[in-house]
């Protein structure tokens, strides 16, 4: 986290689309967490909504040692919750022997605990005991104290040449959040289940780079949430897809041009995000052109079109038609399997070639599945 007395230099344009979608890479797709402080200032109760979907959670700033709180924490972390937005909170260890660092802990919980976080971090990357005092003492004694605190978990964080060098042990805490910028994911000789793999992710809620990690595994501090309401999704790169008239672009203000809600569009990239009824928000070209981002519920309609269709089931209610130069030929009720050998464009829209009598289908994927 640096000392969060740091901030992140310029994004081109170009590096704001790809990082808003995949962080550093497209290894970090996933829904990461975000780390604020005072340095990205306040959230608005607009992004704190955008946020729920963006992210797994946030994880605010309390303190700089004792002496200083952050001066965003209590707005940020009501905000955050007035939305529904999980979050855990840490303090910027300056404890300079194990009874300082008791102190910095009682601080800590007092000036968060309110808010009720979901989990408390020690951020442990400078050695600032002096005088024989033991940093490893220290940093075991800010955990003894908060686990006396709160019956909710306590974690460490630190990089790992600082952590092998004057921790050395995890004794006291719940778990392990380790700072490491690179790319793949880095071993390390202690176990971690949190990894920050950047300090200059583009969040597109709050409109600039933050620090971003993202859980090993199944591990996930923030606890389990239900997916169940976000059923609207499935999409997949390359595909063709038709948008509802009159909607608001994810993140913006700006609705869509009328008549592109005519014209069949191609989806450029996917990223799993929570928000409305939708499990993904696509990013959406016109031809070469990107023309924003939207939610997976504002597609009016998906079409397939990929070589490795063969097979697609009837999955309409009142079943479908094939068609020759306009006209009904054959009709499958629901749950028919065809074949099928190709597309034809029928209308300015790709269709089904079905593979024996040669007659076209739809490719709307409200009318049929793809099965292998």
């Amino acid at each position: 986290m640096k000392s969060k007395f740091w901030k992140g230099g310029a994004i081109t344009a170009a590096a704001l689309l790809i990082s808003a979608f995949f962080g550093v890479g497209t290894a970090h797709a996933a829904q990461p967490v975000l780390d604020t402080s005072e340095w990205q200032g306040t959230v608005t109760a607009a992004q704190a909504k955008l946020l729920k979907g963006e992210v797994k959670g946030v994880i605010l700033r309390v303190q700089y040692g004792s002496n200083y709180k952050d001066r965003v924490f209590d707005h940020n972390a009501a905000t955050l919750k007035a939305a529904g937005v999980p979050f855990g909170v840490y303090a910027f260890g300056q404890y300079v022997s194990a009874a300082d660092a008791k102190q910095e802990a009682k601080d800590f919980y007092a000036r968060a605990k309110k808010y009720d976080p979901k989990f408390y971090v020690n951020d442990a990357e400078q050695k600032t005991t002096y005088a024989g005092q033991s940093f490893s003492t220290a940093t075991k004694a800010f955990a003894t104290e908060m686990q006396s605190l709160t019956s909710k978990k306590i974690y460490l964080y630190s990089y790992q040449y600082f952590y092998s060098s004057y921790i050395k042990s995890q004794s006291g805490y719940d778990g392990m959040w380790l700072a490491a910028y690179q790319t793949p994911q880095p071993t390390a000789p202690f176990s971690y289940q949190l990894w920050q793999y950047t300090d200059k992710r583009y969040s597109t809620a709050l409109k600039k780079a933050t620090d971003a990690s993202r859980f090993i595994g199944s591990a996930n501090w923030f606890g389990s949430t239900s997916k169940a309401s976000y059923s609207v999704g499935g999409f997949v790169k390359g595909e063709v897809v038709r948008l509802k008239s009159g909607l608001t672009f994810y993140g913006t203000k700006t609705k869509l041009d009328t008549a592109l809600a005519k014209k069949n569009l191609t989806v450029k990239a996917t990223q799993t995000v929570y928000t409305g009824k939708s499990n993904q928000v696509l990013t959406i070209y016109n031809g070469t052109t990107v023309i924003g981002q939207v939610r997976a519920q504002d597609v009016a309609t998906g079409y397939y079109h990929a070589s490795y269709v063969k097979k697609v089931k009837v999955i309409n209610a009142k079943g479908i038609y094939t068609y020759l130069h306009g006209k009904r030929q054959h009709f499958y009720k629901k749950g028919a399997v065809l074949k099928v050998s190709g597309y034809k464009t029928v209308g300015g829209y790709l269709r089904f070639v079905h593979d024996g009598h040669k007659t076209d289908l739809t490719t709307n994927k409200d009318f049929v599945k793809w099965v292998k």
